[in-house]
């Protein structure tokens, strides 16, 4: 389903960085880190409930825990504030831009992402991804949502963010405003439908976007999340080569695109503990989109590919 990714994510020397001091990126990075802290604080002061579960902030050892152990919050109650924290991150983050390709590279940390689900594969991801403990984020096609929204449920149950990616996997360029406006929405609404939070996060199928969309977006709060590392698992070229591709290409704040939906991922299956297993060799950390955002905000001034250059 997702033959045509973002050209520039096959090569993440298409995403140029501005020149930014080291000072300028620290001062950036404490004052999202000191954005979400006030959010929390505020939240603990007046939610007596909250919940989620991984390494990057949801099974009680991530930065979702440590923010909250202030509030006295308990491990069972980290559901609810996994969506505060990705509610925080994003709000802080939308400050300064309205997506996201990588971290800034600063801290040893990256996210792992998954595409076109639910599926029938989801739980086999879910078991893998909570067996290691580690971060990752969901991006749900609405379409699929009545057949196998349960699954959906369960990766946010299991402490994992669900994004919107769209109804029916389009090419949004070629969308006038009010289909563009439905693909969004209508996915949201069935998310929403699922008792799940209202997405914050949206992935424009193949990458691609226009004016229009980030407009939508804007009106919206939600960040668009692109990436820098493509497994290239949608074409299902053995275990081997999603593994190779996703260890060749990481560097710090990476954000990498694999799939839980859209075909067959019994390779994708087989990669992925092999993939976990060599980032940490590495020693990076797996944590969740919204973790990468205070953990490792996008440096200033960089620019994703022009609007609509998905092939």
């Amino acid at each position: 389903m997702c033959q045509n990714r973002l050209v520039a994510s096959r090569d993440s020397h298409q995403f140029p960085r501005a020149d930014s001091s080291a000072a300028v990126y620290q001062r950036r990075r404490r004052a999202a880190g000191a954005a979400l802290l006030a959010f929390a604080a505020v939240v603990v002061w007046g939610v007596s409930a909250l919940g989620g579960g991984s390494e990057g902030g949801s099974n009680g050892t991530g930065f979702a825990a440590r923010i909250l152990k202030i509030g006295g919050i308990g491990p069972d109650s980290l559901l609810a504030r996994q969506d505060v924290i990705e509610t925080a991150a994003v709000a802080s983050v939308y400050q300064q831009t309205p997506y996201i390709v990588r971290g800034g590279g600063g801290q040893k940390v990256v996210a792992l992402t998954f595409d076109d689900g639910p599926s029938e594969w989801t739980p086999q991801i879910l078991a893998i991804l909570r067996k290691e403990g580690v971060g990752a984020t969901f991006f749900s096609v609405g379409g699929v949502i009545s057949t196998f929204g349960a699954n959906s449920v369960a990766a946010h149950q299991a402490g994992y963010p669900v994004g919107d990616h769209t109804w029916s996997h389009p090419q949004m360029p070629s969308f006038s405003l009010a289909d563009q406006k439905l693909e969004i929405d209508r996915t949201s609404d069935a998310l929403t439908g699922l008792g799940l939070p209202k997405p914050s996060l949206y992935r424009p199928p193949y990458g691609a976007y226009d004016q229009t969309t980030l407009a939508l977006l804007k009106k919206r709060k939600m960040l668009l999340v692109l990436w820098d590392v493509d497994t290239l698992d949608w074409s299902r070229p053995g275990a081997d080569v999603i593994v190779q591709n996703a260890l060749s290409q990481v560097q710090s704040g990476s954000i990498i695109l694999m799939h839980d939906g859209g075909g067959d991922r019994t390779q994708t299956l087989a990669a992925l503990p092999r993939i976990i297993a060599g980032l940490r060799q590495r020693g990076y950390q797996m944590v969740t989109v919204p973790t990468l955002l205070v953990e490792d905000p996008p440096r200033p001034g960089e620019t994703p590919p022009a609007a609509g250059a998905g092939a």
